[in-house]
């Protein structure tokens, strides 16, 4: 037994002192970087599982600690710069015909025609969304939306652009037979190879565009969690619609409308 207890003693005099070294040379700096990321590694990944475990949603709290960063740095530049992109007139927006009247409705939609614009409006989509983690192999945007602007963010990340349209371009002989290249561009892309779509446009108005092309990716077995837009309109319930097909609205800015009748 005594032997046993010296054994047992030993080692842990031996880990001991490994652990006392490690934690010097950690100290001192002289630890190699891939030993130090993956001790804080670990560290981290005991943190949180212990916050999930005290019922703390680190993702959640996550995303709105880095909203909130975000829109004490830049919330003012995106409004002045979506502000010289406003048509200071009454207008009508959508297919139908409601009789209301929006005055100072923002054309992102015509600004990201000048490249220049879309390229800025992309690499600020981009910097918001880099610690969102968001989860995708494709981006997608309706050709009635803003497809420039979304090609360019596309550019930023290094992944595949597709463009959805709301009308069939084409219908198969067979009836039966659904093809996918009648709903979406992928230009040289395999769309088998394909599997997680994120939409990114400048806003969701009413967020019919956002919802067809929730409905086609998924008719089409695409999966689909994520919307990231510049902007939305204030009182058009969007987040929730979106929430109903369990897909997340990121969005930069929420901008006021006034209606008139």
């Amino acid at each position: 037994m005594d032997l046993f207890d010296n054994i047992i003693l030993n080692i842990i005099v031996i880990i001991t002192s490994i652990s006392g070294v490690i934690l010097v040379i950690e100290s001192t700096g002289f630890l190699p970087y891939k030993f130090t990321k993956w001790l804080t590694r670990n560290k981290i990944d005991t943190t949180i599982e212990v916050l999930k475990n005290l019922g703390f949603d680190v993702k959640e709290n996550k995303e709105k600690v880095h909203k909130c960063l975000y829109d004490e740095k830049n919330i003012k530049r995106i409004e002045e710069k979506l502000d010289k992109c406003k048509i200071n007139k009454q207008v009508e927006i959508g297919k139908s015909t409601s009789g209301h009247f929006f005055s100072g409705y923002i054309d992102l939609m015509g600004a990201c025609c000048n490249e220049r614009t879309a390229q800025d409006f992309a690499r600020e989509l981009h910097t918001f969304s880099k610690k969102l983690n968001l989860d995708y192999d494709f981006i997608v945007t309706s050709k009635l939306g803003t497809p420039i602007l979304a090609y360019e963010y596309s550019k930023l990340v290094k992944k595949p652009f597709v463009l959805h349209s709301e009308e069939e371009k084409f219908r198969l002989k067979n009836a039966n037979k659904k093809e996918v290249k009648s709903k979406f561009d992928f230009g040289i892309l395999k769309p088998k190879k394909l599997k997680k779509a994120l939409i990114v446009d400048d806003s969701t108005t009413g967020g019919r565009k956002v919802l067809d092309i929730i409905d086609d990716l998924r008719k089409y077995n695409y999966e689909i969690t994520d919307c990231l837009v510049v902007f939305v309109p204030i009182g058009k319930n969007v987040e929730n619609k979106l929430k109903e097909k369990n897909v997340n609205l990121h969005k930069i800015i929420e901008i006021k409308t006034k209606i008139e009748e």
